[in-house]
């Protein structure tokens, strides 16, 4: 089944978490706020999205299964690197945070974190 269109007019926001509860949770409320979400489980499946469009803002996971976040936020970088990328993990550490850093996210937030966390963290350079 086809994803519905995206509404341009709508900042574009991609988020790649293999949490499926969080997940919905997560594109619930950034849709509350009037953005256009998208949903990526995995590397792959992030990929297959990038090919058909462009992301504004990316929420990435750093453990996504056996798969790393930092994966993710390189592909998205590469793509465009004004994709404003925010890392989140259960797991923080300093040398992630940093790796997270070099490879184009603007943030890194340990987890919980929620919408109100996350779009700060949108703004920060």
């Amino acid at each position: 089944m086809e994803p519905d269109p995206i509404d341009p007019d709508r900042p574009q926001l991609v988020i790649v978490e293999d949490d499926p509860a969080f997940a919905r949770t997560l594109a619930r409320s950034f849709e509350k706020r009037g953005y256009a979400v998208r949903q990526a489980a995995s590397p792959e499946a992030l990929e297959a999205l990038l090919a058909a469009q462009d992301f504004a803002y990316a929420v990435v996971d750093l453990k996504l299964g056996t798969a790393s976040g930092l994966t993710c936020v390189h592909m998205l970088h590469e793509r465009d690197p004004d994709t404003r990328i925010v890392v989140l993990t259960g797991f923080a550490s300093i040398a992630t945070a940093v790796e997270a850093i070099k490879l184009g996210a603007a943030h890194y937030l340990a987890k919980p974190a929620n919408t109100d966390d996350i779009e700060e963290a949108f703004g920060r350079h």
